[in-house]
């Protein structure tokens, strides 16, 4: 069988909102993961939370943290996607404020490098998480079937 898994990529449904708390009080617009997984099913999706100035960006994200904790390692795909959205989300997610606050660049006008920056660093800590894990399941799989029949 081939496990199923999907992305969800959609529009941000209280964007109106989360800008209208940084126009009135400030503070910066965070995207969190979260992971789903049922058996062969898994689902990623990014989460958007206003935090205050002031306020630290890992407490804002924790619930999206333990909810990937506890419900999206249960398939093969969430097994490895989890542990990268968590680190990321105690990493204090990805600051979108500039993205979604700022016009968009004319055309042939870069976009904001800080915060392209900063969605590379995510990446590259997923990607790390990735390969750990990987590394991880291929020591104990190495450990349980070949060590032994070397004893």
């Amino acid at each position: 069988m081939i496990p199923i898994y999907w992305t969800q990529r959609t529009t941000i449904p209280h964007l109106d909102e989360l800008l209208a708390q940084v126009r009135e009080q400030g503070g910066s617009i965070i995207q969190y993961q979260r992971v789903f997984s049922i058996i062969l099913y898994s689902q990623s999706s990014p989460q958007f939370e206003w935090v205050p100035s002031g306020a630290s960006r890992v407490s804002a994200g924790l619930k999206h943290t333990l909810f990937s904790a506890l419900l999206g390692w249960w398939s093969l795909t969430g097994l490895f996607w989890t542990p990268a959205v968590i680190i990321n989300n105690l990493m204090g997610g990805v600051d979108v404020t500039r993205v979604l606050t700022e016009p968009p660049p004319l055309p042939g006008q870069p976009f904001d490098s800080s915060a392209l920056a900063e969605l590379a660093r995510a990446q590259k800590r997923q990607q790390i998480a990735f390969l750990i894990l990987l590394f991880i399941v291929l020591a104990v799989v190495i450990g349980v079937c070949v060590v032994p029949t070397f004893l």
